[in-house]
C-alpha cells in the first residue's frame, strides 16, 4: 500500500475551488515519538480546536524507502487505540501506540502514525470548498544498541538543480532540515525546512532547487537532531 506522504499538515481540497471555505482546527501533539526498548507504548493527544464536532481516523503504517522514495506498508506487530474517535467542539482525546509483537526490536523500527479528519457525511452547499486535515507523525522503536546513522551522500545533476541522495548504511534514521549546497566559493542551492528523512539501512533521494555549477563537487551544509553537519561529493553528470 502506498500513500502520500507529510511530514506536517496536508490539506486535501473536497470541493469546487471558488466560494466560501470550510475549515477545522486538528491538532496534534507530540509530532514525533521516540521509543528505545524495552519501552513499548506511548500516547499522543488529539484537538478539536473548531466549532463543531470532527470524525477522526487513527491508522499506523511501517515505513520504508524504496528506490529513494517514502512506502508506507502495512503493519504488523502495532496497534493503535481508538482507530477512529469522534472529537466535539473544543474536546480533545488520547491515542495509545503500542508494539504487540514480543520480537526484538533490531536496529531500530520505523512507522508513520497517520491522523485524518474525516469529510463530514451529506451533501455540502454549493459553492463551498471543505478541506480537510491530515497528520502524519514520525514513529520510532529502537534498540539502545542500535548503531548510529552513517551517510554516503551523491549527488547528480537534474534540471532545475541536483538529485541529492543520503545512503544510510547505520541503523538509526537520520533527519535533515535546512539543506544548502555550494560549489566552494557560494551557495547555489537550498531547501528550507524539512527535507526528509534518511531511514536506517535505506536510502532517501530528494531534489534541491539549484543553479548550475561549474566545478566537479559539491559541498552539503544541513541540520540534523544532533545538529549541523556538512560532506562533500563528486557530481555525477554532466
Amino acid at each position: 500500500m502506498r500513500l502520500a506522504t507529510t511530514a506536517a499538515i496536508g490539506l486535501m481540497t473536497l470541493a469546487h475551488l471558488a466560494g466560501p471555505v470550510e475549515a477545522t482546527a486538528l491538532r496534534v501533539a507530540p509530532v514525533m515519538i521516540d521509543l528505545s526498548a524495552p519501552t513499548a507504548a506511548s500516547t499522543i493527544k488529539i484537538w478539536n480546536d473548531a466549532e463543531k464536532p470532527v470524525n477522526v481516523q487513527i491508522r499506523i503504517f511501517r515505513w520504508a524507502q524504496q528506490d529513494g522514495k517514502d512506502v508506507y506498508l502495512p503493519a504488523d506487530g502495532v496497534a493503535v487505540s481508538p482507530p477512529m474517535t469522534t472529537l466535539k467542539s473544543n474536546a480533545e482525546n488520547i491515542v495509545r501506540i503500542v508494539r504487540t509483537t514480543k520480537a526484538p526490536v533490531r536496529g531500530e523500527e520505523s512507522y508513520r502514525l497517520i491522523v485524518d479528519e474525516l469529510p463530514k457525511p451529506g451533501p455540502r452547499a454549493a459553492g463551498t470548498v471543505t478541506l480537510v486535515v491530515r497528520q502524519s507523525i514520525p514513529v520510532f522503536f529502537s534498540n539502545p544498541d542500535a548503531d548510529a546513522a552513517s551517510v554516503r551522500w551523491t549527488v547528480r545533476r537534474q534540471q532545475g538543480g541536483y538529485l541529492v541522495t543520503a545512503e544510510n548504511r547505520g541503523s538509526k534514521r537520520l533527519r535533515i532540515s535546512d539543506m544548502t549546497l555550494s560549489d566552494g566559493a557560494s551557495v547555489i542551492g537550498s531547501k528550507a525546512g524539512l527535507v526528509g528523512y534518511a531511514l536506517g539501512s535505506s536510502s532517501a533521494t530528494w531534489l534541491i532547487p539549484a543553479e548550475a555549477s561549474g566545478g566537479g563537487s559539491i559541498k552539503i551544509h544541513a541540520l540534523s537532531e544532533a545538529g549541523p553537519f556538512d560532506a562533500t561529493t563528486s557530481i555525477i553528470g554532466k
